[in-house]
């Protein structure tokens, strides 16, 4: 069973959500639950961004100067001191 809700949105915004719902054949209200129906939930066990799930398990290879890309990429860029930083 579907409950009533009362929203406050500026009168601009309704005007556009109107128009909106009128091309699309749908009510405001079916716009605006299709819209929180969209939102992601979070899992059961969190949700993670991308660096604190990725966050320790990445290492960097070591460099190799005989490496023929790493050759390419320093013409490339222009950087004539080939000393390695690492």
């Amino acid at each position: 069973m579907k409950q009533r809700v009362s929203l406050t949105i500026d009168p601009k915004v309704m005007d556009k959500a109107k128009q909106i719902a009128q091309q699309r054949h749908t009510s405001v209200s079916q716009l605006v639950e299709e819209l929180l129906s969209r939102i992601p939930q979070p899992s059961a066990k969190g949700s993670k961004d991308l660096v604190d799930k990725w966050a320790g398990k990445l290492t960097l290879a070591p460099s190799n100067p005989d490496d023929p890309r790493r050759e390419r990429l320093w013409k490339k860029y222009g950087l004539s001191d080939h000393a390695d930083t690492d």
